[in-house]
């Protein structure tokens, strides 16, 4: 399917500083959304850590928990069922904004968290340490949790700190080798087949998707284009595109850029599919529609 979505362009949502050592919620927020995340698949490499770290506790529940605008969002969990719980009053939150370790040795006794969502569910204990980045952005904690009453030592914290580097490692590894586009700053090609693989592990099935592939355009208009406007006139088309790609599917799912003019991205699950290449051939008019219109 071919389109051209540079009309989609919206202009990039600068993250602005409050103070010099002070990220507001936005920058934050964009720097967590610049790693590509959410809502992707599990993987080994973060479930190893986060079994780690429910074993160094000896509790029941840890996970991996990135902060999003409104949800706590699970990377990898264990001993939970749900991917998200809501981002009020939930401490991993009270982590990410501060950047620093959390200790509540009682949920129930706390004012804070008293009527939370996990006291509610009967989770008594929590500790957290902060996932930031080289920038000083805090995305989220690694924590565990525990059903009874508890103190953490100066030991358990080290080593809680230090799978928090860990998880900061994979992520900064995954981000920066082999995974990223330089250009775009959208997941790879690698990064596609390593997604559908962890999702085909994760899905149940019977649950079916479609893959959607977009051409920004062809080899003899690229080839036309590049003689006559330049080459810087083709990587700011894919950067318009990657953007424009990505304010069209939502934040809540994932673009790649998987060649050098072309992306895909995955249908949501179980879509019926004449109903939605009808959605997409009717977005691909508009869109036309509106290059056309910007055009005159």
């Amino acid at each position: 399917m071919s389109a051209n979505l540079v009309s989609l362009l919206r202009p990039p949502v600068a993250a602005e500083l409050a103070a010099s050592t002070v990220w507001t919620e936005d920058a934050r927020l964009a720097a967590l959304h610049q790693l590509g995340l959410l809502d992707t698949a599990p993987t080994e490499a973060f479930d190893r850590i986060t079994h780690m770290a429910s074993q160094l506790f000896a509790l029941p529940i840890a996970a991996v928990s990135l902060t999003d605008s409104d949800r706590q969002w699970f990377k990898s969990r264990v001993g939970v069922d749900h991917s998200s719980i809501p981002r009020d009053k939930a401490p991993c939150a009270q982590v990410a904004e501060s950047s620093q370790s959390l200790v509540i040795p009682d949920l129930l006794l706390d004012p804070c968290y008293r009527n939370s969502t996990l006291a509610s569910a009967g989770v008594r204990f929590y500790a957290g340490a902060p996932l930031t980045t080289r920038e000083g952005f805090g995305l989220g904690s690694m924590c565990v949790l525990g059903l009874e009453p508890r103190q953490a030592s100066e030991n358990e914290m080290a080593s809680l700190h230090d799978l928090a580097a860990m998880v900061m490692s994979q992520i900064e590894l995954q981000h920066a080798f082999g995974r990223v586009d330089p250009l775009s700053g959208l997941p790879n090609h690698n990064q596609f087949i390593e997604d559908l693989e962890d999702l085909a592990k994760d899905r149940p099935l019977h649950e079916r998707r479609f893959v959607v592939v977009v051409d920004v355009a062809k080899p003899e208009q690229l080839s036309n284009a590049a003689r006559v406007m330049g080459p810087s006139f083709l990587d700011d088309m894919v950067q318009e595109a990657a953007l424009a790609i990505k304010s069209a599917i939502g934040p809540t799912r994932t673009a790649y850029h998987v060649a050098p003019t072309q992306f895909a991205f995955l249908s949501p699950p179980d879509v019926e599919e004449q109903s939605y290449v009808a959605i997409l051939c009717s977005a691909t008019i508009r869109m036309n529609v509106r290059d056309n219109l910007g055009e005159c």
